[in-house]
Formats: C-alpha cells, structure tokens, sequence
C-alpha cells in the first residue's frame, strides 16, 4: 500500500504538473493568436477540419484497436452512464421547470453542457500523466466513455432542441401529410449526424480492427495513424483557445449567474454523483479497486466541457454567448479543481489536523470579511431593507460561528474537554446548523418580497429568524441534554446536521424555482402596463396599480396600499430604443403612457388621496408625493441610480442563494460519505478539505457579493473628498481654450453631421423618482447608438467618443456629478 502511494505521489509531482502546464499553456497561446489575428477565422476553420476529421478519428482508432478488451471493466463503463443519465435529465427536468413557456431547446443544451467532457484534447493527457504508472488503462477508457455522450445522451438533447426549433420556424405547409414527412425527415436527419459523427465512426472501425487484428495492426498503418495521433493534443488545445477569442469580454453583470449554475453542475456535482454510482455498483472486483475506479469516475467529472456544445448551440441558435463564455469559465477553472483532487488522491492519513488548521487560518479570515460586510451595511444603512435584513442576520451567524472557531483554537476540541470547550463546541455547532437554516428563509424572503411586497416581507423577518436561529437553538439544546462525558456526540450531531441540510436543500430549491418563475412573469408586466391599469371607483381615490418593472433588470416597484401608499421606484421601460440591452432600459415615457402626472391632467390636480389634496397647490410637484418619496428614501426602499433598481442586489442575493446551496450538497456528500462509510482517503478528503472551505468560508462569498462593490464605499469616498477639494460634488471639465483638437474635431463633426440624428433617436423623457427628466439618454443607450452608426468599433471606443462630446459640452448629466460611463446614468444635450 506503501509502494504504491509513494508511486501516485511521485507520478503526480513529476508528470501532472508539467501536464497542467502544457495544456493551459496552449491553450494560451491559442488565445493571444487569435486575439492578434495571427491566426484569422478562416484559417482557425482549416485547423478545426484537421482536428476533427484526421487527427482525432485517428488517434480514436489506434487506441481501440490496440487495447484489450478483455481488461475493460464493463459494470464501470454501465455507472458511468448512469451516472451522467441521472444529471442529464435533472438538469432537462429543472430547466423545464424553472422556464415559463418550457423552452426544451434550453433544457436540451443545458443538458448537454453538464454531461460532455473534453475527454481527449484535455482529459487524455491529464488522466494518462496521473495513471501512466499505476493504471495505464484507464486513459484508453476515455475512448470508451465518450460515446456515452455521443451515441446515447446527446440524440436526446437534439430531439428536444429540433422540436424547439419547429415550434419557433413552425413550417409553411399545415397539412397534416407533409407535417409526418416533416418529423420522418427529422428523424432521419438526427440519425444520419449520429451515424456519420467522426467519432461514433471510429469507435466502432477501431473495436472491428480489435477483433480483426488481434491487437497487432501493420507497422505501416500503425505508423501512419501514430503520426496523425500525435498531432492531435496540441492542435486541439490550441484550436479550443481560438474558440475562445471574443467570449471573455461577454463574462459580465448578471451574464454570469447561469453560466456559474452550470459550471458548479458540470464541475462539483456531476463528479459526486459518478463517484457515487460507482461505489454503489461495486464496479471493482475487489473493495480496493471499486475505490481506485470511484476515484478516476471523480477525476474523470471535473474535466471540463467539450467544445462541441458550442457548435451545437450555433447550429440550433441556442444560448450562443452563455454556451461560450460558460464553456470559458468552465475550462480554467477545471484546472484547480483536477490539481486539487489529484493531490488529495495521494493523502491517506495525517490529515485531519491540517484541516482543522486550514478552518482555523479560513475562520479569520472570514471574521474580517464579515465585519466588513457589516460596516458596508451600516454606513448605507441597508440593514433597513429587505431582503438586506436578512442578509445581515446571516452575517451575524457567521461572524459567531468564524468567532467560536477562533477561540477553540487550530486544534479543535480537545479528548477531555472543559465545560468552556464544550461550550464552545456548542456554539460552533449551533451557529452552523443556524447559517443552513437562513438560506431557505433568505430565499422565502426573497419569495414573499417578490409576490407581496418588501412591507409583508419586513413584517415577515421576525417569524423567519425565529424558525432558523430557534431551529437550531432546539436541536443544540437536545444535543447538550443527552451529552455524557466528554464532548458533544459527533455521530449525533452529524444525523441532525444531515437532516438540517436536506430540509434546506428542498425548501431552498423549491423557493428558488417559484421566485426565478415570478420574476421572469413579472418582466412582462410592463408590456400589458395600459391593460393593468384600472379606474378607480370612487372619483376623488387613486388606487391605480402602476406596475414600472424592469424586465431587464428585474426590478421590481414598491406599490403596496396600506404601506406606503402608490410609490413607482422605477423607469417606465422603452421598447423602442436599445430594449435587447440590459444596461440600456431608458425608461421613457410613451405618448400614449399612463403615469401618475398622467391622471393627474385628466380631471386631477395631482394623486393624492382626499385627504391630503388640501396641501396641493399649484406647484410643480406633490408635497404629500415628496413625502411618501421621502419616507421610502428613508427606510431604504428607494435605490440609488446607479444600480438599476434594487435588480442588481436582487441578482446578489440570487447568486448567495444559489452558492450556498452549492455548499448544503457538498456538506450533505461529506456528512452522508462519514455516517454510512468508512474509508476516510483520496477523494473523500477533498470533500472533506471543500466542505471545511465551504462551511468556514460563507462570509468571504457575502463578502465579494456585498462588501466589493465600489458604489458602496469608495465612491462616495472619492465623491467626499473631491466635494473637500473642489468646493461642491460636480465634475470638473477642462477649460474650453484647453480642450486638445482630437475633442474639438469631434465636437464639430458630431454638431455637423450626427447631432439632430441622434436627439431623435435616443433623447426621450424619462420617469426615475417621481419626476420627469425631459429629452434626457441613458449612457448605455448612447453607446449602443455610436457603435450602430459606425462612430465607434466597440463600447470602448464609444466611452472614449461620448467623454469628448462631454468635454466639449454637448452633453452633461443631469446632475452634474458624473463624467460619462457606459452605465444607466441620465444624461442630456446641452
């Protein structure tokens, strides 16, 4: 057992790090070609044939004809599948219940996604560094597992995605005839690409030259399929890092939250599940092997995704930038993940220690982060919103549970405990089950102030902090109760924990489901705004619901009757002009638009209630209006500009939501694999060290999600001590006489040719905070409108245009505090 650790060790010290290097170094250089255009698209086209029709069949039919089936551990190859059938149809299944109208082409190419690997352009040269010396087999194995994909899961997801793609170009011809000729010539179509695909075709030519030559092909064929193989890896790596020009700039704002969903199915949960499957099936002939064969199923799920999803999205027009920034992000995260799980491989014992060390060193960490999220709360003062009072209740959990790991010191709990270590003890414990139990009440938060409104939700805080810190109060009282000596039963403890985190896990995922369903139902609501609006019975009461969410950003307004009376928080969208950009959402207001100032000219002096129109004059504005205004100003209800609406935190706390269920499943693998088994190595240890850094870790995530933002914090820091310097809060532009040519140049043909083009196009009145802004733009909006007319190559070259309009004073924001930037800011001709 010795010898052959000493040999893994020294197989992955010496041949996967080289390995690692290589592959992403390729990779690499792909990239930085492509970017330079050293290597342009047509040519990257010739190089994708090569890959795809010598190189790689090539290699496939030398493997399977040299290899000896008779060693091929089938009952393997069977969890395999089964394992990557069960995450295939969960992740049809959820997307299918998540989209509203079912959108089966989604789902089919989400399925896809989580369940191909790159198994030969980086899987091959990583599994044979690993197993070269131990288990030369198993990298010929990657043959055999890729038709799992190819040839039995993929047609799957095709048939769903060409039904989505009939039900969006339905055909001409109804008649009942040709529409059976039209599916006959569909299923003819799935079959003839699963037949002629270059890879099923090699698989079974190289198992007919198995048998026909008995694993000795000719020197003369050998060779020539040899040479083809081996140009095979660095081809293919370079090739996946051309596909990769032009996708990172698209990995941004709330682009991110899918792509983040499928990575952590793909690369964290598909590996669990495998694993389990081939424990389960006892795929080895013996215990030790079944556990050498479950630890190369794990390695084998975190190779990341094939590029061949994204040719598949292409050729159904399906998600064609997630699938390819995801498939990005996807590849250079594998790379920690396959080193991490490689190095645990080697590790059999003298490890507990190092983890409970690694808690301690991660705990004070944690405990700034925490503190800091805290003092970012305080200072905004979003402790007073919802769903931030929730938010900051989980911090407070965390920053006890970071505290109770400090003070029991980096070697946790002693054999013969004090009653101040199993205090200590207890309240780590307690603080863990309570920051499980927060995550499905954040997320019946997030619910319930999506469906009634951020006033039931704030009436709704006490009940739901009760349940999660009295839940686990209960449960660590009853542990404490039935103690004998020593300390807390860990067995005891770890049964709670399990059925805490179950509990969770569905309470969560369900909420979740409801929430995201709510919220794609209410993007819709703008389009239908005249048909929601009602005429009040009595003559002299507004009681109109005016719904101004952003489907974009999916925010959502504050009109609860009973609260704060009628408070629109949010722009009225435009569906005219940059409506497909989710930072462009000018928020103009239609001709034909209803509003309050809108009623308020029909037959009204203003909105207000009966009660309050005495105080109305003939001003500009409302007086009780300002009020209401105020007062949600005042309770936090109000966002500032900047961020869309509370969209952008609302996106935040989805994001928690989904990571930290996320650290539930890796906490309900490690506790389920420590009650029911007993081999405590390889792959089990990962788990273990991931759930420490899960567990321990939760306030880093809140902290890049809530304590990062430069909005918060160093902004108005910035805007301070500029307001210290200059005398007042405004932007400080350069004299005229001082403006360079490039401006001037700029300015004179902008006035000369584009001016009066694009007042017409972009300049609209737009609604944001009970007033009106008249003929003012979006930043993003005119962005979008310089690079459609040609005035700039990208968003960049148009930030760069705009800031010299800006300089030359044909623009100004509305308020005069910000110089131009391609974000929702309102800005104005002057």
């Amino acid at each position: 057992m010795d010898g052959g650790t000493h040999v893994l060790t020294d197989t992955v010290s010496d041949h996967l790090y080289p390995a690692l290097f290589q592959c992403f170094t390729i990779i690499v250089c792909g990239y930085v070609a492509g970017r330079l255009n050293v290597v342009s698209k047509v040519e990257s086209k010739g190089i994708a044939t090569f890959v795809g029709t010598f190189a790689l069949p090539s290699l496939i039919f030398l493997s399977l004809a040299r290899l000896d089936f008779s060693s091929v551990n089938w009952t393997f190859l069977l969890a395999i599948l089964l394992g990557k059938g069960l995450v295939f149809f969960a992740v049809i299944i959820v997307t299918l219940s998540i989209t509203k109208p079912m959108n089966l082409g989604q789902a089919g190419i989400f399925a896809i996604f989580c369940t191909q690997s790159n198994d030969f352009a980086l899987g091959y040269p990583i599994i044979n560094a690993i197993y070269e010396k131990t288990h030369p087999e198993y990298a010929l194995y990657l043959y055999l597992m890729a038709p799992i994909s190819l040839a039995i899961l993929n047609p799957l997801a095709f048939v769903l995605m060409e039904i989505h793609k009939q039900r969006q170009y339905p055909p001409a011809a109804a008649v009942e005839t040709r529409r059976h000729l039209h599916n006959f010539k569909m299923l003819l179509q799935l079959t003839k690409g699963i037949v002629f695909n270059p890879v099923l075709v090699m698989t079974v030519l190289g198992i007919i030259g198995n048998i026909a030559f008995k694993h000795q092909l000719s020197v003369y064929i050998e060779g020539l399929l040899d040479v083809f193989g081996q140009s095979f890896s660095a081809a293919a790596l370079f090739l996946l890092g051309l596909r990769m020009v032009g996708q990172i700039t698209r990995l941004k704002g709330p682009a991110l939250l899918l792509p983040c969903v499928l990575i952590m199915v793909k690369l964290i949960i598909l590996p669990v599940i495998m694993r389990e499957c081939v424990s389960t099936l006892d795929a080895g002939v013996n215990a030790t092997e079944t556990q050498a064969l479950s630890t190369y199923a794990f390695l084998y799920g975190t190779i990341p995704t094939a590029p061949a999803v994204f040719v598949f999205s292409n050729l159904y027009q399906l998600e064609i930038d997630l699938m390819a920034s995801s498939m990005v992000i996807c590849t250079f995260l594998s790379a920690p993940i396959i080193f991490l799980s490689s190095q645990m491989m080697s590790i059999t014992k003298d490890y507990a220690g190092q983890i409970t060390k690694f808690g301690f060193d991660l705990s004070i960490v944690s405990l700034i982060a925490a503190l800091w999220v805290v003092i970012v709360f305080s200072v905004t003062k979003k402790y007073k919103r919802m769903p931030h009072r929730l938010t900051l209740s989980i911090v407070l959990t965390q920053i006890f549970l970071a505290i109770s790991v400090i003070l029991m010191g980096p070697k946790g709990v002693p054999a013969d405990p004090s009653w101040y270590d199993v205090l200590l003890q207890a309240m780590q414990i307690f603080t863990t089950y309570s920051c499980f139990m927060w995550t499905p009440m954040l997320t019946v938060g997030l619910l319930m102030l999506e469906i009634r409104g951020p006033c039931f939700a704030a009436t709704l805080w006490p009940v739901l902090a009760f349940v999660a810190w009295g839940t686990a109060g209960v449960m660590m009282l009853v542990l404490l109760l039935t103690r004998e000596a020593g300390p807390i039963d860990a067995a005891a403890a770890g049964a709670i924990r399990l059925g805490l985190v179950i509990f969770s896990i569905t309470l969560t995922t369900g909420c979740l489901i409801l929430y995201v369903r709510f919220r794609r139902r209410s993007s819709l609501f703008p389009r239908s705004a005249e048909d929601m609006l009602v005429d009040p019975s009595p003559p002299n009461e507004t009681s109109s619901l005016v719904e101004n969410a952003e489907p974009n950003s999916h925010t959502q307004s504050v009109s609860n009757f009973g609260c704060y009376g009628t408070i629109t928080t949010t722009p009225s969208p435009n569906m005219n002009c940059c409506s497909s950009d989710p930072n462009c959402s000018n928020g103009h207001l239609a001709a034909d638009a209803h509003d309050i100032e809108d009623m308020a000219n029909n037959g009204r002096t203003c909105a207000c209630p009966p009660t309050q129109k005495l105080r109305c004059s003939a001003a500009e504005t409302c007086p009780y209006l300002n009020e209401l205004e105020e007062a949600a100003n005042e309770l936090g209800l109000l966002p500032p500009e900047q961020s869309h609406g509370r969209g952008g935190q609302l996106l935040r706390h989805t994001v928690l939501v989904i990571v930290y269920t996320l650290t539930m499943f890796l906490d309900l693998t490690y506790i389920g694999w420590k009650i029911m088994r007993k081999d405590e190595s390889g792959v089990y240890i990962e788990i273990e060290y991931l759930d420490t850094a899960a567990v321990n870790g939760q306030a880093l995530i809140m902290f890049i999600l809530f304590g990062l933002d430069p909005e918060e914090m160093l902004i108005p820091a910035v805007r301070y001590l500029r307001k210290k310097w200059y005398g007042a809060d405004t932007v400080v532009l350069p004299a005229v006489e001082d403006l360079s040519f490039e401006t001037k140049h700029v300015c004179d043909q902008f006035i000369k040719h584009h001016l009066d083009r694009c007042k017409e196009a972009i300049a609209k009145d737009t609604r944001w905070r009970m007033r009106t802004y008249r003929n003012v733009f979006r930043g993003s909006c005119l962005v979008r409108w310089l690079v459609q007319c040609g005035l700039a190559g990208d968003a960049r070259e148009a930030v760069t245009y705009a800031r010299h309009l800006l300089d030359g004073r044909l623009i100004a924001h509305v308020h005069k505090q910000h110089h131009f930037t391609d974000s929702p800011l309102l800005y104005t001709f002057n």
